[in-house]
């Protein structure tokens, strides 16, 4: 199992984000997990480190529902400029939508690697590493 240097979790819900965190360090995968409740956040932390390689995530784990900025906001936005970072950051959408036209929805945007349903399982973690 290869590790994964830095990973992001972008999730609202307080559980969900410990439940995940907790998932992700029981595997061993990853020690640097940072917990982000607003995708603006996340963008904004992208932004500003663009030039920084150590300081951009190898993962993000991004939640749909979310009340700020959801995670399809968060996905049109990070598509115009993703070309333009100094590494690919892999996106995995990890929600507790069993919608159809949401899994549809996400087949659109290049830049996501995956569609994952809540919660974590030790699997589903072997497959992102």
């Amino acid at each position: 199992m290869k590790l994964i240097n830095m990973i992001f979790i972008v999730d609202d819900d307080p559980i969900h984000q410990q439940i995940a965190k907790i998932m992700i360090e029981r595997q061993g995968i990853c020690t640097n997990i940072r917990v982000f409740s607003d995708a603006q956040d996340v963008l904004d932390h992208i932004r500003q480190h663009a030039d920084k390689v150590d300081e951009l995530p190898d993962l993000i784990l991004l939640d749909l529902n979310m009340p700020i900025m959801d995670g399809w906001e968060f996905l049109d936005e990070y598509s115009v400029f993703h070309d333009q970072l100094p590494k690919q950051i892999r996106i995995f959408v990890l929600t507790s939508s069993i919608d159809e036209k949401d899994k549809e929805r996400v087949r659109h945007y290049p830049v996501v690697n995956g569609y994952l349903t809540k919660p974590l399982s030790k699997e589903i973690i072997e497959h992102l590493s």
